[in-house]
């Protein structure tokens, strides 16, 4: 009896490790003195609308989502797209990622990864964001998604 049980703990091990690891998009915030907060685009399910992503990062945090999560990733899949409306915090504010008619957003597929940071190059956009895919590639190019200063509403 004492040897099956030492069998059976042994094989949910080997399950445990060979189960494919759950995969999340992750945002983070590399930042130094500035806090990132991050808002997901309008949810599709109005029920859902209130529990979609909103949230502040502070300096050199992240916040995950698991992609069957379907709050913060509608679609549930690893390759669906979620824009992200995502502002640096401070004075000024600056806004990041492309802007469209309605709102400024920054893509990621279910498994990818933003990264907020300070912008390498000289420019007078001191921030950028950069969005991996699963496997590491960097979509944003050399020069990342600028992060513009938000112009005050009715100017």
């Amino acid at each position: 009896m004492n040897i099956r049980v030492h069998l059976r703990f042994i094989g949910v091990l080997l399950l445990l490790a060979v189960a494919p690891a759950a995969h999340a998009y992750c945002i983070y915030n590399e930042l130094k003195g500035r806090d990132v907060r991050v808002e997901q685009e309008e949810h599709p399910d109005e029920l859902r609308n209130d529990r979609r992503m909103r949230v502040t990062i502070p300096p050199g945090g992240k916040q995950c989502c698991e992609f069957h999560q379907l709050d913060c990733n509608p679609l549930g899949r690893e390759n669906s797209v979620v824009g992200l409306g995502i502002q640096v915090g401070g004075e000024p504010e600056y806004q990041c990622g492309v802007a469209d008619r309605k709102q400024t957003l920054v893509k990621v597929t279910g498994a990818g990864t933003i990264r907020v940071q300070p912008n390498p190059r000289q420019s007078s956009n001191p921030y950028i964001t950069r969005v991996f895919t699963r496997e590491g590639k960097d979509l944003t190019g050399p020069a990342g998604l600028a992060c513009v200063e938000s112009k005050p509403k009715g100017k």
